[in-house]
């Protein structure tokens, strides 16, 4: 516990991402930032836990609908935290600064701009909003809010990603042409319930109307990166998804394969399947000077690929000194770029990410990851399932962008 407590500080310093960094101007309520976490399942209770302990921040009130996830809820919060099993009613409460919700996606739109009414600061988990035009509503909402809006995609935050975009804003790796990536995982995404009456609340993510499935689940993580990377939306998606081997009453596919047109001539292939692991979480992104690839799901990786004519320049530009760069090129490795502060598990990427909200609260900065990329983020994905649900190619509209309409 003490190694880790020191790496979530060493990652929170380095990334200058520390809470309070900044004017110190306190937009919250009191000194000590109330906090109300909506949705106590596995992800809020955990968030509950990474913030137990935090200087300046107080988890006072939480709602489930389920009686032994509130009680996760509240046990991760200690003593003094008031339960709810209606979440306008913890909303009503007066002296909470800010809420994090963490309810099944059906919920967030809802949830969220409830919240923005009652005042309060919003870090919403992804994917922002179910559908296309609760993400433009959110975010027009949001735009006109004096709060500060947050969406859960945490490597916006992180020490690794946020090298690995400076790079690229540099031109280390050229041109960039294509970008591919894989969530790949062996396993039925189902978990156990005890109660048959309560399969649709446990196991939501299986089903249409209150998932998006595997994009808005999984994929999301990576295209939100791609959209950072490339700072624009893709143009047109296709894709294909199907239904192929958990036959269990499940809704949602199980394997889905798409592929994003961007600005530029840019491709970007991402794909989810549930009935292998081998390749893992990995994304690349490959330029006309070199690549870089960023592997695992937590405690990510990146290392980057030199192209032949390019690699004595590239070497100098990664480390400077090393001929262990160039012989690892030479055999087709990729050399591992270096990080200040890695991030080695999501226990510090998602509170370097929670902490950088509350700094966001104090000083009134804009997040990283905020309503705008976060509407992005969402109207990409629903685009993908909806070219592979139709079969038809999803083209970007111009009031994606609250832009007007197209009319």
């Amino acid at each position: 516990m003490r190694r880790r407590k020191f790496i979530i500080n060493t990652a929170l310093a380095t990334s200058g991402l520390a809470a309070g960094v900044g004017s110190g101007k306190l937009f919250a309520a009191n000194d000590t930032i109330q906090i109300g976490v909506i949705g106590t399942g596995s992800r809020g209770a955990y968030e509950v836990a990474l913030l137990r302990g935090v200087p300046g921040v107080k988890v006072t009130a939480c709602c489930d609908i389920l009686a032994d996830h509130l009680e996760d809820g509240l046990r991760e919060a200690g003593s003094g935290a008031q339960g709810f099993s209606d979440y306008r009613e913890l909303l009503a409460r007066r002296d909470l600064d800010a809420v994090i919700i963490a309810t099944p996606l059906y919920l967030h739109y809802p949830m969220a701009a409830a919240a923005l009414k009652s005042g309060k600061h919003v870090y919403c988990e992804k994917t922002m909003t179910y559908s296309i035009q609760e993400a433009i509503d959110l975010a027009k909402q949001a735009q006109k809010s004096d709060r500060v809006f947050q969406v859960g995609y945490q490597w916006r935050t992180n020490p690794l990603h946020k090298t690995v975009v400076d790079l690229i804003r540099k031109g280390e790796l050229g041109r960039i042409t294509h970008i591919f990536a894989h969530y790949h995982r062996n396993g039925s995404w189902r978990r156990p319930v005890s109660d048959p009456s309560l399969e649709k609340i446990i196991n939501w993510r299986m089903y249409r109307e209150y998932s998006g499935g595997l994009m808005t689940e999984l994929c999301s993580h990576q295209i939100d990166v791609a959209n950072w990377i490339l700072e624009e939306p893709p143009e047109k998606v296709t894709g294909i998804g199907g239904l192929d081997f958990w036959l269990d009453g499940r809704e949602i596919f199980d394997n889905v394969s798409t592929i994003f047109a961007y600005p530029g001539g840019v491709k970007a292939v991402f794909s989810s399947i549930t009935t292998n692991s081998q390749m893992g979480v990995v994304m690349r992104i490959l330029g006309t000077e070199a690549a870089i690839e960023i592997r695992r799901e937590q405690g990510q990786e990146a290392f980057i690929f030199a192209e032949p004519s390019r690699r004595e320049e590239k070497r100098e530009a990664v480390d400077g000194v090393s001929s262990a760069t160039q012989k690892a090129w030479e055999a087709g490795e990729g050399v591992p770029i270096p990080v200040p502060g890695r991030a080695d598990s999501d226990d510090v990427t998602s509170r370097i990410a929670l902490d950088h909200f509350m700094g966001c609260i104090r000083t009134g900065g804009k997040p990283e990851s905020n309503a705008e990329t976060g509407r992005d983020a969402a109207i990409t994905v629903h685009m993908a399932n909806m070219a592979m649900e139709t079969g038809e190619m999803q083209v970007w509209k111009t009031e994606y962008s609250g832009q007007g309409s197209d009319g």
